[in-house]
């Protein structure tokens, strides 16, 4: 999934990748979300993206997401050994009629590691 879901209240909304994966090419990004308008007000999200087990622990094994808005770069966050422990969430301020992108970079040494991302947003 990469749309906005409103909620019952119409005052917060969410969205899920799914579980996504490389191929053995080589992708430098997987786009896991993106929500083209984040609607008429601003909002504040959390951003909790999720790996499963390295493929490799490598020194050049790498996997982490970008998080752009309107199409900058806005977070860029990548670690060398994604454990369970090591996921962070992103809280951010999102201004209304944002285009909001959550992308996975990886290395060719963990293209088929499991990943994704979900998002709530709270309109403010």
């Amino acid at each position: 999934m990469s749309s906005q879901i409103l909620l019952s209240g119409g005052d917060k909304y969410y969205s899920y990748s799914g579980i996504l994966f490389g191929d053995v090419s080589v992708p430098a990004t997987i786009p896991m979300i993106t929500i083209d308008n984040t609607g008429l007000k601003d909002s504040y999200v959390v951003i909790s993206p999720f790996y499963g087990a390295p493929i490799s622990n490598s020194g050049g094994a790498q996997i982490g997401i970008t998080i752009k808005l309107d199409n900058v770069e806005i977070v860029k966050h990548k670690v060398y050994d994604v454990r369970g422990d090591m996921v962070e969430n992103f809280p951010l301020f999102i201004p209304r009629n944002s285009k909001l992108e959550i992308i996975s970079d990886n290395s060719t040494a963990n293209n088929t590691q499991t990943r994704g991302a979900t998002l709530i947003g709270y309109y403010l």
